[in-house]
């Protein structure tokens, strides 16, 4: 009894989003991109932790051979990495190598990412062995794949 004038009947399912994204809207970043972004992104943040090493020196640093030191280092390049991409790509859907290059980040529907899916794509970047995501073959790291989020070409 499948009656399209039934007041009664169970309401239909509205469509799911995509998973994967629409080829028509947007071309997926090529790995010599990607890789560019990774380089242009790692020198921006170098420089960054060079100026706060500097501070940090100039206003009486722990001694570096010290382990607390160096584990202090570990935790301040996370914080930094973290703090960088999740900012960026949060309000923007861009770092500097994404802009520079001319890709951005979006979700399955072509939508810049929330600032809750920026901050997880950020913290997967520290996922061991994470970088060598890269070799497969549709060139989407593990920080894209969890989060369900793609670099596209922009212009």
């Amino acid at each position: 009894m499948s009656d399209p004038e039934n007041p009664y009947a169970a309401p239909l399912a509205a469509d799911a989003p995509p998973l994967e994204p629409q080829k028509a809207d947007f071309v997926p970043a090529s790995q010599g991109k990607r890789f560019a972004n990774l380089l242009i992104d790692s020198m921006a943040m170098f420089v960054f932790l060079f100026v706060i090493g500097m501070v940090l020196a100039m206003v009486g640093g722990a001694d570096p051979d010290e382990p607390s030191s160096r584990l202090l280092d570990y935790l301040i390049n996370i914080l930094i990495g973290t703090t960088y991409y999740t900012l960026l790509e949060g309000f923007t859907g861009k770092s500097l190598g994404k802009l520079i290059t001319g890709t951005k980040v979006v979700d399955a529907n072509g939508n810049p990412p929330t600032f809750g899916i920026a901050l997880l794509r950020s913290i997967c970047r520290y996922i061991p062995f994470e970088p060598f995501s890269f070799l497969s073959s549709d060139a989407r790291g593990w920080h894209d794949s969890i989060t369900k989020t793609w670099v596209v070409n922009s212009r």
